[in-house]
């Protein structure tokens, strides 16, 4: 039976799945695909969870759990069951399963209407604030330049998901020069005006005033007394919250519905429902299980969670577009390379694990850097690449900038071991993944 239609074509372009299994095999290109559906369903269940706690704000209610079920039965950390979270699960499963089409026509009504909200916010923020609190009461940049760094490496959340426009590629016209172009500047969107909403917020009330449940809404109705203002902007955040669901569980059922293609998975994962013609026995499955994590999962250990398949993910990517460069099967020995990419991974995991003792400083972030590409350059010129990118778009650096945001991440005494592994990660990603960067800058 064919399962290919228009609105799923038969040719994938992710990435991360393909390079994996022409490279290290199908068990890595399995893992690697296991991690990022792992990433998405995590993800959406924390988004899920924190609809109901802006749901709650919407009625004045502080305590978030007071929606919430508790089961005196379950371990705490999974005892509050939240029905909310999975009511609109099953929405937007129902959504996506009826129509591609209709899902986007959906989100980009309430896009509008989010975008709308957030340009009030920073126009009032704007007009209502006062500049004396970009230096009050602790001066500016009170955490100092770690703190910037720190708070840059949380945003990191923020920006999970802008690989799932890559899903619809081949739904574009000249997807080679659109979805680049698409991705890029959407970033770039919004970036500055994440920057553009936290200067309002911190225009509006000093950071040590800031109610961390319901930031925005506190500061409008404390500054202005607009209460209606506070109300909206709590509407706002909720279909806001709708929105980036909506595009993640589009995103994610595609990804299962591609590793089912590729062998990884039965094939009835893959199967397209002939009258909707979308990829319904994935969106059903994976709705479920994200509705399963979403009930009974606290969102701190969610959070805890949830960078380990993207920075695995990363990691793969990385170390597999190395290998293929500078290894021809047949021809060139995989063990100079399999060697260099080791090398890199325990020097970041040693400078990630001097850092979380508390002794390390910014000597120990340049060192480290500095070794790795000494290492870079050594590598480059003993081990010549044996095949070269296609000429088009690049991005020299850019691991470097994402080095310098990620690594100095230092993390409270007391935290889950599972977030030190995602630091290990995080630095092991961008260690590997400095050296095609360098190879782009300086060898074209």
């Amino acid at each position: 039976m064919e399962v290919y239609n228009e609105e799923i074509p038969p040719v994938w372009t992710e990435e991360s799945l393909e390079k994996d299994l022409s490279t290290f095999g199908e068990f890595a290109a399995y893992f690697t695909g296991a991690n990022l559906l792992m990433e998405y369903v995590i993800s959406n269940a924390m988004v899920a969870r924190s609809f109901t706690s802006y749901l709650a704000t919407i009625y004045g209610v502080s305590d978030s759990n007071s929606w919430r079920i508790e089961a005196q039965c379950l371990s705490p950390g999974y005892n509050m069951l939240d029905l909310p979270a999975v009511a609109l699960i099953a929405v937007l499963t129902m959504c996506i399963s009826y129509s591609t089409k209709v899902s986007c026509r959906v989100n980009l009504v309430i896009t509008t209407f989010h975008m709308a909200l957030m340009g009030f916010v920073v126009a009032i923020g704007f007009a209502k604030g006062s500049i004396s609190n970009l230096t009050h009461p602790d001066g500016f940049a009170p955490f100092g330049t770690k703190g910037v760094w720190n708070g840059a490496a949380l945003v990191y959340f923020s920006y999970i998901g802008y690989d799932a426009v890559s899903t619809m590629a081949e739904e574009v016209h000249l997807p080679s020069k659109a979805m680049p172009r698409g991705i890029a500047g959407s970033l770039v969107f919004v970036t500055c005006l994440y920057c553009l909403m936290a200067a309002s917020l911190v225009l509006l009330l000093p950071y040590t005033q800031i109610n961390m449940m319901a930031p925005f809404a506190t500061a409008l109705c404390e500054k202005t007394g607009w209460k209606w203002a506070s109300v909206v902007v709590r509407i706002g955040a909720c279909i806001g919250i709708v929105s980036s669901l909506l595009v993640a569980m589009l995103g994610q059922a595609r990804y299962f519905c591609v590793i089912a293609r590729a062998h990884l998975l039965p094939s009835w994962f893959a199967r397209i429902h002939p009258r909707t013609k979308t990829p319904l026995n994935a969106s059903i499955v994976l709705g479920a299980c994200t509705s399963i994590v979403a009930l009974f999962t606290d969102m701190h250990i969610l959070l805890d969670l949830i960078a380990i398949g993207t920075v695995f993910v990363f990691y793969m990517v990385a170390n597999a577009l190395i290998f293929k460069r500078h290894v021809r099967r047949g021809e060139t020995s995989p063990w100079p390379t399999l060697g260099f990419l080791l090398s890199i991974s325990c020097i970041a995991i040693g400078v990630t694990t001097y850092w979380q003792t508390g002794e390390g400083n910014a000597t120990t972030l340049a060192l480290g850097l500095t070794i790795g590409i000494f290492l870079s350059l050594v590598f480059k010129a003993l081990f010549p690449m044996v095949s070269y990118p296609r000429k088009g778009m690049a991005c020299p650096l850019y691991a470097y900038l994402g080095g310098l945001l990620y690594l100095p991440q230092h993390l409270p005494h007391g935290l889950d071991l599972n977030r030190g592994f995602c630091k290990v990660c995080h630095l092991v990603v961008f260690g590997c993944d400095f050296l095609p960067c360098l190879q782009l800058t300086l060898f074209p």
